[in-house]
């Protein structure tokens, strides 16, 4: 399939100017500026030059993601050959399934639906594989849309085919915040309804009518509750399915984490809280091959932050982070330039990229003693910006800096 032209307006201010129309991002949330090193707590070991760039740094660092992204787009689209490394999809199917009309998948990353020949396979996820530096090891994720209205069989069907003995699936949005749909209700929420029968719509129009007889069969199922409970530790409400496709079962572990609102950041007890769902959703799968699920709403912004984070956190406990010397050498640009290799728009803004340099900088201080512990998370007040854990090190200021903020997505 041939890609169409097709714009993406990513909104980035040029390395020739910041924007000047932006709200201010308060200084102590953002990674620590190179000039404050009197106000860090004394070091044993020294962090990474990666670890401590300034703000502008890193803006630039987002800056040169997106102008990748934009060179990426344009040669797919210059090519007009589907075969082409960055060729789009954005087929009529495509423009059906997706839940946002500028989130797309590269056409040769992309799951691909066990359909029967000649019916589409289309589903907006993308595969991600990241390789751990210090071992021959690949870990495997999903990141995709949340499911459509409608789309729910064929969300339930990629989970039964790409998973192993057992699979987990982590919900990173709410169905509905700030009065928009997110994400549909494709799961069951209580006992008293514990089943959600699967099958596609009558008037799929690109379910050809020769074939809608096999279709159906293959995408005929049942997602039922087999228990659920809240996990404090994790801020999760965690889910034990049962997913069945025609004669066949799997179980599938359900997290859906709710402290984690659209184009922003976790704070306070909910940032503490992600870290451990990293834990305990990895716990669940049975090999780094059998990949975890994740979406938020368009499967790029949140879910890109929290695969990134499982990643980068992995190569700090190895030990592989704190051996890099090389100021230009930047793991965290890295890895999320290899995500959007993989699927665009990953860590949607710059935000987000912030959060993960911080929390990283957060992690390695308290892994290598550079910060004191403290076990008990500051309880945020009326009014107080700063609702980061104590363990975080004071941050620099500077009243200058201004965020990039890019637009809200729009739905299809």
């Amino acid at each position: 399939m041939a890609p169409s032209p097709i714009k993406i307006d990513t909104n980035v201010a040029t390395k020739r100017g910041r924007s000047q129309d932006s709200d201010d991002i308060p200084a102590d949330s953002l990674i620590v500026d190179q000039g404050a090193s009197a106000q860090r707590p004394q070091s044993n070991v020294p962090l990474p030059p990666f670890l401590c760039q300034s703000y502008l740094e890193i803006h630039d660092k987002f800056d040169e993601l997106e102008w990748r992204q934009r060179i990426r787009v344009q040669e797919g689209n210059t090519a007009n050959d589907g075969s082409h490394r960055w060729a789009l999809e954005t087929g009529p199917e495509a423009k059906a399934r997706n839940r946002y009309m500028n989130v797309l998948v590269w056409a040769n990353s992309r799951i691909h639906l066990k359909v029967p020949e000649g019916e589409s396979d289309f589903i907006n996820a993308s595969p991600i594989v990241l390789k751990e530096s210090n071992q021959d090891t690949e870990r495997r994720y999903i990141a995709t849309q949340g499911p459509v209205t409608g789309q729910i069989a064929y969300f339930w069907h990629m989970v039964f085919h790409e998973s192993k003995e057992e699979a987990v699936v982590v919900m990173l949005t709410q169905t509905v915040e700030a009065g928009r749909e997110k994400c549909a209700q494709y799961f069951p929420l209580d006992q008293e309804n514990p089943t959600i029968e699967l099958q596609i719509e009558e008037d799929d129009p690109f379910v050809n009518d020769e074939t809608r007889d096999k279709v159906k069969e293959s995408m005929t199922g049942k997602v039922t509750l087999l228990e659920s409970h809240w996990d404090e530790s994790c801020r999760s409400e965690v889910r034990k399915l049962e997913l069945t496709m025609g004669s066949e079962s799997k179980i599938v572990w359900h997290f859906l984490f709710g402290g984690w609102a659209d184009y922003s950041k976790p704070e306070g007890q909910d940032r503490q809280a992600l870290l451990e769902l990293l834990k305990v959703s990895e716990s669940k799968t049975t090999s780094p091959d059998n990949p975890r699920v994740v979406h938020c709403s368009a499967g790029v912004g949140r879910t890109g932050t929290f695969i990134a984070l499982d990643h980068l956190l992995r190569e700090l406990e190895s030990g592989s982070l704190m051996e890099i010397s090389d100021p230009e050498v930047d793991p965290v640009f890295d890895t999320v330039d290899h995500m959007r290799e993989q699927r665009m728009m990953m860590v949607y803004n710059e935000m987000q990229l912030m959060f993960i340099y911080e929390v990283i900088r957060e992690q390695a201080e308290l892994k290598y003693g550079q910060g004191k512990e403290n076990d008990d998370l500051k309880e945020p007040q009326d009014g107080d910006p700063d609702i980061r854990s104590p363990k975080m090190a004071r941050l620099s200021s500077d009243s200058d800096y201004r965020a990039v903020e890019k637009p809200e997505l729009q739905p299809s």
